[in-house]
């Protein structure tokens, strides 16, 4: 069987001293950002269960609207809502396969060649499915080829307990699902087919866009893992873009990170325990935080356009070690997990929860280490919390600003990264709201803290918003699709902005920096105007959670 078809700047290496050790290395040097490869063809690609309603089945776009299936979506309602893809129209439905009604598509086309790819050889099964065992959906059998080179880990999953037990069920009920002859070979087949799936997988989840979904690629497999990637992977509809996370060499091994590389070592390699092998990238050998690792980044000097471009601070970063140590890092890491978070929408109970989480993080606060996990998800989670409460929403926009100044640009350096862009989105539309707020007179009294009522009454919320749309613009289009929907909404909002009256002199300036950050005059502007509000705003965010943590501090009703 031949091997993958790779995109011509890609080649495959074999190690001289382990044939089996396989990777793939450049053709041709790559600058930050720069898409290194696109893996149009997958073997895989489809929505999980439950989007599967929602979710055009061949495109993978995510519907704006209920499909006629009459399925709605159940989408994070504590994120903030970003618009959905121009082939999904607000006023588009999308339409449910006549046969079996458990897929979807946008249009005739995606129709069509979902039916041939795949769809032929399952609508029956759904069929059969839906009528015996009452149930709507199940993953698709796609695949286009015969999966050269996905290893598949099989003797060591055998040996995982529940998790081999899990996927001889999910074997067994495949086979009896398919309607194959039931036998031991059969459902032996399908688990090998799983655990390739399982080991090569690339989970394609944005609960902030509603993409969800796993897409297996042969060719895009075979990059290895490293908690120090040179690249990461983005997904623009069926098509997987590998991009440089930094520049690269000719020559050089690209690596990417199949976990969350900002974890303390024991629960990054925890979450490496499916892919069976133990990762020896320099954070790993050495035991690096982080910090130790933006300190040594070649992408730290691209902040220079961002909300944090002092980069003498990503270099020398103003914590004290000596105030918690790396074991005891992991211990608050594993406590921290135990804490069960919140089932319902009660604001004392979902206080109660985040109060624990924060004085467990204390050494952590106490060392002003914010960045790291579990520190940072405790501070970012209770602003997406406070994101969607009519009481705490002007409290949550501090807390958007010091993630994204203090927390963000340690953990993911390079300021193209979706995270950090998604970041600036939800901090600009937060603006939108307190602006309107501001505007009405309602700020003070939906709002306790002075310094930050003050601060919001003196900024200027409308050019906020433009400077932090044009960091979006400019990074989103380096290291994101055209297509995605954050950038493209993004540049909706900033054209809108564009178009307000009296406000020329403002946008002439931002546009200036934006395209000539070393521009005085503008960058002068964008940091009167712009940043230093957003880091007045950030430097209110460990009072504001003190307060609010504080054993003895109440919801007010």
């Amino acid at each position: 069987m031949p091997p993958p078809q790779l995109p011509p700047t890609l080649r495959i290496h074999h190690s001289p001293t382990n044939p089996r050790r396989r990777a793939l290395h450049t053709t041709t040097a790559f600058r930050a950002g720069a898409p290194i490869a696109t893996f149009p063809s997958p073997l895989l690609a489809l929505p999980d269960g439950p989007s599967m309603r929602t979710t055009c089945n061949h495109c993978l776009r995510v519907s704006s609207s209920p499909s006629a299936a009459n399925s709605t979506s159940n989408s994070g309602a504590l994120r903030v809502s970003f618009p959905h893809p121009t082939n999904a129209t607000p006023t588009e439905k999308l339409r449910a396969c006549a046969r079996c009604r458990a897929v979807v598509y946008c249009g005739a086309a995606c129709q069509r060649a979902h039916w041939r790819a795949a769809h032929k050889a399952e609508c029956g099964m759904f069929v059969r499915v839906r009528e015996t065992a009452g149930r709507d959906w199940l993953p698709t059998a796609e695949a286009g080829g015969g999966g050269y080179g996905l290893e598949g880990n099989v003797d060591g999953f055998r040996g995982m307990g529940e998790v081999w037990a899990d996927l001889e069920l999910q074997g067994t009920a495949a086979v009896v699902y398919a309607g194959l002859l039931d036998g031991e070979e059969a459902v032996a087949r399908a688990v090998r087919v799983l655990c390739k799936i399982q080991t090569n997988a690339f989970n394609r989840l944005d609960a902030d866009t509603g993409m969800t979904g796993i897409f297996v690629d042969a060719g895009l497999a075979m990059v290895n893992h490293s908690c120090v990637p040179n690249a990461f992977v983005g997904f623009d509809g069926r098509t997987a873009v590998l991009r440089a996370e930094r520049d690269i060499q000719a020559g050089e091994e690209i690596t990417i990170s199949y976990i969350d590389n900002t974890l303390p070592k024991a629960a990054r390699h925890e979450a490496l325990r499916l892919y069976h092998f133990e990762c020896g990238c320099p954070q790993c050998n050495d035991d690096l935080d982080v910090y130790q690792v933006c300190q040594t980044s070649s992408a730290v000097p691209l902040n220079s356009f961002s909300l944090q471009p002092d980069l003498s601070k990503l270099r020398n970063p103003p914590i004290d070690r000596s105030k918690v140590f790396p074991a005891q890092i992991e211990a608050i890491y594993k406590q921290w997990q135990t804490i069960a978070s919140p089932q319902g929408d009660d604001e004392v109970e979902h206080l109660d929860v985040a109060r624990a989480r924060w004085e467990l993080c204390r050494p952590l606060v106490d060392a002003r280490m914010w960045a790291i996990e579990p520190l940072s998800t405790t501070v970012t989670q209770l602003a997406i919390r406070w994101q969607a409460s009519y009481k705490m929403v002007v409290y949550a926009l501090p807390l958007l600003c010091f993630a994204s100044t203090e927390c963000e640009p340690f953990k993911y350096v390079a300021p193209f990264k979706p995270s950090r862009i998604k970041g600036l989105m939800a901090i600009t539309k937060l603006l939108a709201v307190t602006g309107e707020f501001t505007a009405s007179g309602a700020l003070a009294t939906r709002c306790h803290h002075e310094g930050l009522v003050g601060t919001l009454a003196m900024a200027d919320q409308v050019t906020m918003c433009e400077g932090l749309l044009r960091l979006i613009v400019h990074h989103g289009s380096v290291g994101a699709a055209e297509s995605w929907e954050v950038l493209r909404d993004a540049r909706a909002m900033l054209a809108d902005l564009e178009s307000l009256e009296g406000r020329e002199q403002e946008s002439t300036l931002l546009r200036a920096w934006a395209q000539d950050p070393e521009d005085p005059e503008g960058g002068a502007f964008f940091e009167d105007q712009v940043l230093k509000p957003i880091n007045t705003l950030a430097s209110f965010a460990v009072e504001i959670l003190e307060a609010m943590l504080d054993a003895k501090s109440v919801v007010k009703k």
